[in-house]
């Protein structure tokens, strides 16, 4: 007898490719020993590209992995004690690499840790008066921390408001709320030229699942203002953004199915036509990130967890 349906395996590998300048996409690899329910995170930091995963089973730990030449990556090692039900955040600044997490579970809090090598961590510390649903971000901006997230759900509420707050020499400035902008999922930020971008996909409300990727910029992290907006960019999930060669650069899960689309930023007024590399497949949200390898010239690197086999 024939089945009536087939059943497919989640392919939870993370997956990996770059572009260089005005280059098409490299063939995707695995990388070794790298699995997860979820996206993976991207930092350039002290000439390595550094991933930050959460854990395939249930104890939700958070894994990384590095690559100094973009191609070879090293043996996966875990942060202990910390869980996470989300992808994690990761962002470089100065000497220091930070990471940002969603608690386990139905822990709605943001954690946050320093590291000066990406091996040793510092222990865990609470964003004071932080609450999300989603990843958190982090992004470095005229020399501070910034972190930018969307807000919590509860049993008959969803805030769906994003927030920032940055971290300055006293600690985290006090969440603030960006007026405008709803999203039923984790932004996504980039600094271009001393300005920060964000981008988020639309509210979900009843009888409306606004799924178009909206585009914002700011001078200071205070004020924003409405781009224009990315052609025919829908996803239910959130995006990724990064700067790269003078551009920014914006990857998206389709809402439709599971191919990954890509774009690119003037910072003026013109996108580039999207285009879709045809074996990139994701059911998650990418990454992306600008890096040199130490032999080669800067690229643009892709990072998703695979789809179904």
């Amino acid at each position: 007898m024939t089945p009536s349906f087939v059943r497919h395996n989640a392919d939870t590998r993370l997956w990996t490719s770059s572009a260089a300048q005005g280059g098409a996409w490299a063939e995707q690899v695995p990388v070794p020993g790298a699995t997860s329910p979820e996206a993976p995170a991207l930092a350039d930091f002290q000439h390595e590209l550094l991933m930050a995963w959460r854990a395939q089973d249930d104890t939700n730990s958070i894994w990384f992995s590095s690559t100094s030449d973009g191609h070879t990556w090293a043996p996966v090692w875990n942060l202990p004690y910390v869980g996470t039900s989300e992808q994690p955040a990761l962002c470089a600044l100065n000497d220091t690499l930070y990471l940002a997490w969603k608690g386990a579970g139905h822990d709605q809090n943001i954690y946050w840790s320093t590291s000066t090598d990406g091996r040793k961590w510092e222990d865990q510390q609470l964003l004071a008066g932080a609450e999300t649903s989603r990843s958190p971000r982090l992004v470095a901006f005229r020399g501070a921390l910034h972190a930018i997230w969307r807000g919590g759900e509860h049993l008959l509420t969803s805030d769906q408001n994003l927030y920032l707050a940055a971290r300055g020499q006293t600690g985290w400035s006090a969440p603030m709320s960006l007026p405008g902008m709803g999203s039923h999922a984790s932004p996504a930020v980039a600094v271009l030229r001393d300005t920060l971008y964000l981008a988020h996909r639309g509210a979900k409300v009843p009888l409306d699942d606004d799924k178009l990727i909206r585009l914002w910029s700011s001078a200071n992290a205070v004020s924003w203002t409405s781009r224009a907006n990315p052609p025919n960019a829908f996803t239910g999930l959130a995006p990724a953004l990064a700067d790269h060669d003078g551009r920014l650069h914006l990857a998206w899960k389709s809402a439709s199915g599971t191919e990954i689309w890509y774009s690119a930023f003037d910072g003026d007024t013109t996108w580039q036509p999207p285009t879709s590399p045809a074996a990139f497949e994701t059911a998650c949200a990418p990454a992306l990130s600008a890096f040199r390898p130490t032999t080669g010239t800067n690229e643009l690197y892709l990072a998703w967890r695979g789809s179904t086999l």
